[in-house]
């Protein structure tokens, strides 16, 4: 007596079963590996924000140190010419320098510091060490952001993704396997089947063994 059509064998259902999970399992990578992608992105972006945060404010301490050494420079040429009026022979230029030096040089010297007020930015020549008043800026000023935190945890991410697109390649061949063990013959359905399983299987673990692997590697981090 023919079965009727809806009595289908155990195989066809263990296979069609399998299809299903393939599918979800299929699925649920490459959701994934889009996931993978956006975080790499996003720490990407990140870090080159943060790069830009730096920048402006190298930028912002540069400027603010040339600023200073403006205002150093014009108060050490009004101070040596108020000496050199200190010694000369006339008697109006002598109180223009009295004047001068009790009036003007105290408010050049409030704006000109700590450049002309503090002897460590003194060389010897006379002249103002910039780079160790521009070190002590950096030192005092706000903490940066390290980019290259967001740029190593980015390329984690984007090596990850690649990694995990093998996996859904493989779960993507297994489920086309496990489709021709359902439209094959009898006779080479069994070895599409195993075939089928056999790279489902190696495709799982590859996928948890990416996903593993790169979580310790960045927790490590």
């Amino acid at each position: 007596m023919k079965r009727p059509n809806w009595l289908i064998s155990r195989f066809e259902v263990v296979n069609a079963i399998l299809i299903a999970l393939v599918s979800l399992t299929t699925a649920f990578s490459v959701w994934r590996t889009n996931v993978v992608g956006s975080q790499a992105a996003d720490e990407s972006r990140a870090g080159r924000i943060d790069a830009g945060k730096n920048q402006a404010l190298d930028d912002e301490s540069y400027r603010k140190m040339y600023e200073e050494a403006g205002f150093a420079y014009h108060f050490a040429a009004k101070e040596v010419e108020v000496q050199a009026l200190e010694a000369s022979k006339d008697a109006d230029a002598r109180d223009r320098a009295v004047n001068m030096r009790q009036y003007l040089l105290p408010n050049m010297k409030l704006i000109a510091q700590p450049l002309a007020t503090d002897e460590k930015y003194r060389n010897a020549d006379g002249t103002y060490d910039l780079q160790k008043r521009l070190a002590d800026m950096r030192n005092d000023g706000e903490e940066t952001p390290d980019p290259s935190v967001s740029f190593e945890r980015a390329d984690s991410f984007f090596a990850e993704r690649r990694w995990l697109v093998i996996g859904s390649i493989l779960l993507a061949v297994s489920l086309f396997w496990l489709t021709l063990a359902e439209i094959s013959s009898e006779r080479l359905r069994k070895w599409e089947f195993v075939v089928g399983l056999g790279v489902y299987l190696f495709g799982i673990t590859w996928f948890f063994g990416v996903e593993t692997v790169f979580f310790l590697l960045r927790r490590g981090g």
